[in-house]
């Protein structure tokens, strides 16, 4: 019954966390698209914060003979985090930072949800892994979909905006999700050998990821002052209009804020309500339940951002996007099925 809970406290999480995380994003981007970096920058702070009341320790000067104040015994080396550091903050920047090139969140969505085809390349270039036909036929329909998807979206670009500059910002928006989906998968090959040597350091790993990632935001100091000046500097506006959600009640809905700020804090909270969702899951579910939940998941913040902030997104968008769907969660069974049959081989072996 405990389980049982747990469970269904989880999917809230992951729904209530996740979605809700996806409405403050877009509000966000309504009011002012180049906010990248700030809001990545502002999310990394409330992580490592959140992380350095749990790590650190307090001692007493007199008696240990030490500073007072020091952070909890690592399980891995520093050093080994630092690849892992670079590739976790370029990753993550990149991410945000292609809503300045005019990619909506359903196409940042979709990329997502097709990372897979980027590692399952590099593991078999770097870690020599080997596919079944299933893994394979599961991958080229992802691929099928994500050139489906791109393709529409690149036509739907050239109708909405009457600039070719525009049309060029994006395919530099469509180049830098790719770069992005590289240097993720690299980091999932690095995270992938730091927790087989290191086991039980995820939480290690999140801390330091952030923390260590803060010092180089000052690359970005210029743009982060303008991006701060900008949402100083934005009016004020009802709460409904920030936040456009069918049940929100009038007397709430009508109150006018700041609410750039308001949505900024809301996008923090949900998107950590999210992570820590996905976190209780995976102690509990199958990575194979957990993938085919997070899929759902990503599939309703689709339908949240197309139909309620009316993001372009033909029919041959939504064929696109059904065939990548399909080809993920495809690619989840077949790999549980290999998995299956190679402990089967084991066992006979023995």
């Amino acid at each position: 019954m405990a389980v049982l809970n747990d469970l269904i406290i989880g999917l809230y999480l992951v729904f209530g966390g996740c979605c809700f995380n996806v409405i403050t994003l877009e509000s966000i981007l309504k009011v002012q698209k180049k906010c990248g970096r700030l809001i990545t920058l502002i999310q990394f702070i409330f992580i490592a914060s959140e992380g350095l009341i749990r790590n650190i320790q307090f001692h007493n000067p007199l008696k240990e003979k030490r500073f007072p104040i020091s952070l909890k015994p690592r399980k891995a080396p520093l050093y080994k985090w630092i690849l892992m550091v670079v590739l976790f903050f370029v990753s993550s920047v990149l991410n945000n930072l292609v809503f300045e090139y005019h990619i909506s969140i359903p196409v940042h969505i979709i990329f997502r949800s097709g990372s897979i085809i980027m590692n399952m390349l590099l593991s078999f270039l770097i870690l020599k892994r080997r596919y079944s036909v299933q893994q394979i036929l599961a991958i080229c329909t992802v691929t099928v979909g994500l050139i489906i998807t791109t393709l529409s979206s690149a036509k739907d670009q050239g109708k909405t905006q009457t600039q070719e500059t525009n049309l060029y910002e994006w395919i530099i928006g469509i180049i830098i999700l790719i770069i992005s989906s590289f240097t993720g998968a690299l980091m999932g090959i690095y995270q992938e050998y730091m927790f087989k040597k290191y086991p039980n350091t995820w939480k290690e790993c999140i801390f330091y990821n952030h923390l260590l990632s803060v010092p180089i935001f000052l690359v970005f100091l210029p743009q982060i002052k303008e991006q701060w000046h900008l949402f100083q500097t934005s009016p004020k506006n009802r709460i409904g209009y920030y936040l456009p959600i069918p049940l929100l009640p009038s007397f709430i809905s009508n109150i006018k804020i700041q609410g750039v700020w308001l949505l900024v804090i809301a996008n923090i909270i949900t998107q950590y309500i999210c992570v820590s969702g996905v976190q209780k899951l995976s102690s509990l579910c199958s990575s194979v339940t957990l993938n085919l939940i997070l899929n759902i998941r990503k599939f309703i913040s689709l339908l949240i951002s197309v139909i309620f902030f009316d993001n372009p997104f033909s029919s041959w968008s939504w064929f696109g996007s059904i065939f990548v769907f399909i080809g993920v969660v495809w690619y989840v069974k077949a790999s549980d099925m290999k998995k299956k049959k190679e402990k089967e081989a084991e066992k006979k072996n023995k």
